[in-house]
């Protein structure tokens, strides 16, 4: 009877503090109870929610903006398209900025914040922080250049962050570094008992869509590993995707890496990129147009269609340079219609250390050289059960069981749906129906152009 007794009062004691935290948490209104956000933001306490009114919010208090630490939600009335944070191009001007270890809790919502021009970070800035943004419109900021090495994360800047961004559009920013024009995520060391510990930060981007800025689209460097989730990357004038400079594991997955012009992902200095049911369509570079992994860069790819790239001289699809501390694999990928001006319009390979390629499809590549589909050269190199076009014929290099292995590949007409229209799943009776992407990914492409159009194959010719 006594625990009965104890477990009511303990029940009861519960619903009380429920109802107490409910009640002390509030409202306010801008610009009807606090004149501008900066106010409702320093009247507000934890749990508080600032509901900004529809409207143009600029001057002294709507920029600059400045959580100060509190977990609260700052939330327009009626979303990005109704709430604008307009910075005017002042200098020293952002929208948001998060310095004060804000948690996740400290949530920005609906907004969006154009025209701010600042030392990286030219939309919103977060060091040392761990916001939620979601649902905002960051666009035509800049992040400025100067002799310090400043000028990174046009839209977004995050350092030492966690920071969650999702549902958000990040476009038509500037980063004049180039690093992030879209987005910036770098990591340091934290310093724990007066010692420097190796520390990883774990941003993540989700469902987002990152275009048309100049600058790569995402830049990660340092102790970052970030996670990308169904977000598109269209249309950056570099890069769609860096990890460079011992970034930590990147992880990419369900995405669309479209038309950007510097290429479409990159991974190295000892950066580790593992990316899975997605396409890479349309991009261009020098070298890699796809994908480039760089001599200490560690790729594994799997699921994904890798098609109608472009590279000016090697690895129109893929191109893994002078691999010597790193290794790539590519497994139940799709690689074709890319082109190199020179060799490997497929892949391009030269690896001292380790490249496998397993259950793919590569077919109808091109490149002006003897190597449309694939060239290989040095060692650690393994070719099993994949649908190669001319087979052995035109690779580069013979397999020997040690160096080279190839095993249980075929040379059969993969069967595309329907190429022509970016359709690259497989007919019932093709003859490659266990290679290639084991999931939905393989349709005609989804994404939906911002200022430019899609290009179809035949306009690639």
């Amino acid at each position: 009877m006594n625990i009965n007794r104890f477990c009511v009062h303990i029940f009861i004691y519960i619903i009380l503090l429920c109802v107490n935290i409910s009640t002390y948490a509030v409202t306010i209104n801008v610009p009807v109870d606090q004149p501008t956000i900066q106010a409702g933001i320093d009247a507000a306490q934890n749990g508080d929610t600032v509901l900004v009114a529809n409207g143009i919010y600029k001057g002294e208090g709507n920029v600059n903006i400045d959580f100060k630490g509190k977990q609260i939600t700052v939330k327009s009335e009626n979303g990005p398209e109704a709430t604008i944070i307009n910075c005017l191009w002042t200098p020293n001007t952002r929208g948001f900025t998060f310095q004060n270890e804000e948690t996740h809790a400290s949530v920005l919502d609906g907004f969006t914040i154009k025209n701010g021009r600042n030392l990286n970070g030219g939309g919103i800035y977060c060091n040392h922080a761990s916001p939620t943004i979601k649902n905002c419109v960051i666009a035509w900021n800049k992040a400025l250049r100067d002799e310090s090495g400043t000028g990174r994360g046009g839209g977004i800047y995050c350092f030492n962050s966690e920071g969650i961004i999702i549902d958000s559009t990040i476009s038509h920013n500037i980063a004049e570094y180039t690093y992030g024009g879209g987005v910036y995520f770098d990591g340091n060391n934290v310093e724990t008992d007066g010692f420097l510990r190796e520390t990883y930060f774990q941003p993540q981007l989700i469902n987002c869509i990152i275009s048309e800025n100049t600058g790569s689209g995402v830049h990660i460097l340092d102790y970052v590993k970030t996670e990308i989730i169904d977000t598109k990357i269209l249309h950056n004038s570099l890069r769609g995707i860096v990890c460079s400079f011992f970034a930590g594991s990147t992880y990419i997955t369900n995405c669309e890496i479209v038309q950007n012009t510097g290429g479409g992902l990159e991974v190295g200095e000892y950066s580790r990129l593992k990316i899975e049911n997605s396409y890479i369509r349309q991009n261009t570079a020098e070298y890699g147009g796809g994908i480039f992994c760089s001599p200490s860069g560690i790729i594994e790819v799997s699921n994904c269609i890798i098609a109608e790239n472009i590279a000016t001289r090697a690895g129109g699809g893929i191109d893994v340079g002078e691999s010597k501390h790193g290794y790539a694999e590519i497994t139940h990928c799709t690689i074709t219609r890319n082109t190199a001006g020179e060799s490997g319009g497929g892949i391009y390979v030269y690896t001292h250390t380790s490249f496998k390629l397993i259950n793919s499809i590569v077919w109808g590549n091109k490149s002006d050289d003897r190597n449309p589909e694939v060239y290989i050269s040095g060692r650690g190199i393994v070719f099993k059960s994949n649908t190669i076009r001319d087979g052995l014929d035109r690779i580069g290099q013979e397999p020997d069981g040690n160096l080279f292995v190839y095993e249980d590949n075929i040379d059969k007409d993969p069967l595309f749906r329907d190429p022509d229209r970016g359709d690259y799943r497989l007919r019932g009776n093709s003859p490659a129906l266990g290679m290639g992407p084991q999931t939905s990914v393989g349709g005609a492409l989804s994404v939906v152009p911002v200022g430019k159009r899609l290009l179809r194959w035949a306009d690639l010719k």
